[in-house]
């Protein structure tokens, strides 16, 4: 949600509140850092439902009953590029992105790239075409990333980067993302606290070199 929140400020002319800033090789970007919360079986649907992050119709024996929102009169355009509809994370937060802007009275068109930095560019200019005000971009490559985010500030659109940095230019406003150094601290100490016996290895596993969490 604070993609969500930072998107509907800047519509309105207000400015995101920032909690630090990441150096993306050409200036230091306003970072707006969600919470780092430990998801365990006491607190799931408060921490995955409750918070929006899931719908409570993809899961069993749960209520999914809601009542439906009346977006009113559309206050503004917002535009999203996912980076792929191929993984489940992004198909859940197009809904949330979706649910919560036009609830909001925003009108949204959400695209994805399929892990395509040409594609991702060409997205983000029918999204200028379109009449956006803000673009909220998870970049596939966030070095490749900085000519979308340029085509946007060149027609006067601002660019949140979401979950992933875009790197080496000065036309994102915001950043938005989480404390993965926090996250790995949680995750490691969830291992030291229940690792049982020895003789089991450990893996650690990196993600793309494009992807600076």
């Amino acid at each position: 949600d604070d993609a969500i929140n930072a998107a509907v400020a800047l519509l309105e002319g207000n400015e995101p509140t920032a909690s630090g800033s990441y150096n993306n090789g050409a200036i230091d970007v306003p970072a707006i850092q969600s919470p780092v919360v430990t998801v365990d079986k006491n607190n799931v649907v408060a921490a995955l439902i409750d918070s929006g992050y899931y719908n409570a119709a993809d899961f069993t024996g749960l209520d999914a009953s809601a009542a439906p929102v009346d977006a009113g009169e559309v206050a503004g355009k917002v535009g999203i590029v996912l980076p792929t509809k191929d993984e489940p994370r992004w198909v859940q937060d197009e809904a949330r992105f979706q649910e919560a802007l036009v609830a909001a009275g925003y009108e949204v068109e959400i695209l994805f790239s399929q892990g395509d930095s040409a594609k991702e560019l060409a997205n983000v200019e029918d999204l200028i075409t379109k009449g956006v005000e803000v673009i909220i971009i998870t970049p596939h490559d966030g070095t490749a990333a900085a000519a979308a985010a340029e085509a946007a500030q060149a027609a006067g659109v601002q660019v949140i980067s979401y979950d992933r940095l875009i790197r080496d230019t000065d036309a994102v406003s915001y950043y938005v993302t989480f404390d993965s150094i926090a996250v790995g601290a949680q995750q490691a100490q969830y291992l030291v606290d229940n690792a049982s016996g020895t003789g089991n290895p450990l893996y650690l596993y990196a993600g793309a070199a494009s992807d600076n969490n």
